[in-house]
């Protein structure tokens, strides 16, 4: 069962549930419901957020560090189905699967996280049509990116994929040459999150390298020409928000 550690505690911005799109267009009485019933920790790389089979207590809202979604196959394989980061929600979803997570949601760098209990955003949704159909934009929006992303593994190379990947970590208003950046998590869970093999991950990151200058030092990337970078992703590019951090 999820368990919230001793150094929990309540959660109090009310302002910062209005940026979600869960909560968008809420009255301040409604969207205070939520924030009352909500608590913020502090989640160590390696801890369980959640597994697969656990009764569904809480739905999350992550607001720094990287999550990983995955499933276990008979034979021990994970699948990972996704990595969110700020702003994301997991295990909204899962009030639709009989009570108990489909999937199992670890932490793979430090994050701190808001947990809100689902029974609330049962009770809500039963109330309330905005948040009903901002549930369904919700997952809409997910469903979605997913679909992207099959997209892109089917039309576009490792190398290409990987470039995305980059761009998308870049603050869309300083996309200017000499960005440097430092990947955010784990290069095999990148490789996971891009639909490939880490020795296929190395091979594509030194060709991406040798068509478009970029340096590469352990975790921590330069890009010294982002028109070599964007030229060469070409049409790919337009799924950078796939990996927004």
């Amino acid at each position: 069962m999820t368990k919230l550690a001793m150094h929990s505690k309540e959660f109090t911005n009310h302002d910062y549930f209005e940026n979600i799109t869960l909560f968008k267009k809420l009255s301040n009485e409604d969207i205070q419901k939520f924030v009352k019933s909500s608590i913020i920790k502090d989640y160590k790389k390696g801890e369980n957020l959640y597994t697969s089979g656990e009764k569904a207590i809480y739905f999350y809202i992550t607001c720094s560090g990287w999550v990983k979604l995955f499933q276990t196959t008979e034979d021990g394989e994970e699948i990972n189905l996704a990595m969110l980061t700020k702003d994301c929600i997991t295990g909204d979803s899962f009030i639709f699967e009989h009570g108990h997570f489909a999937t199992n949601a670890q932490i793979v760098e430090d994050a701190r996280i808001i947990s809100i209990p689902l029974i609330l955003l049962k009770e809500q949704m039963g109330l309330n049509k905005q948040l009903s159909f901002n549930m369904l934009t919700s997952m809409i929006e997910y469903q979605r990116r997913h679909e992207l992303q099959l997209e892109q593994f089917i039309h576009y190379s490792a190398p290409q994929r990987i470039g995305c990947f980059l761009l998308g970590l870049c603050p869309v208003l300083e996309q200017k040459d000499g960005v440097e950046l430092r990947l955010p998590y784990d290069k095999n869970f990148i490789a996971s999150t891009l639909g490939m093999k880490g020795a296929t991950f190395s091979r594509a990151l030194n060709m991406l390298r040798d068509e478009t200058g970029i340096q590469i030092q352990g975790n921590n990337v330069k890009i010294d020409s982002m028109e070599k970078l964007l030229k060469f992703v070409d049409g790919c590019y337009s799924h950078t928000h796939l990996f927004k951090s």
